[in-house]
């Protein structure tokens, strides 16, 4: 059944799961991170260091942002989709969300590896 919804024979299906994952993935995140938070409760610049320094919460943190940035691209493709008539106009605005979303996920690792 799930793999005759991800055929060619419906198209959107598989942006439309992929968004869905992605939400998944961020409510997951969101929720594990606050319950880090009322465990460790971490207060001052030196236990905030420690708090977000383990390799495990960097790439959790990051794949965070990707599925932030990604559930982001299909939205706003969606709404420009259904708003913006001009093909044109459309495609221009497109290409600067990609962008932005592309400069915003090499800041989100610069900020967390230090680059």
């Amino acid at each position: 059944m799930l793999i005759q919804l991800l055929t060619n024979k419906y198209p959107g299906m598989r942006l439309w799961l992929s968004q869905r994952l992605s939400a998944v993935i961020m409510a997951i995140y969101i929720v594990f991170l606050i319950a880090l938070l009322i465990i460790q409760q971490p207060v001052g610049f030196d236990a905030w260091h420690v708090f977000v320094s383990p390799a495990w919460f960097k790439l959790t943190t990051f794949l965070f942002f990707v599925s932030l940035f990604s559930h982001a691209w299909l939205g706003v493709r969606d709404v420009l989709k259904d708003y913006i008539f001009n093909p044109d106009l459309r495609n221009f605005l497109q290409i600067i969300v990609d962008v932005l979303l592309l400069v915003y996920l090499v800041w989100v690792s610069v900020i967390l590896w230090n680059i």
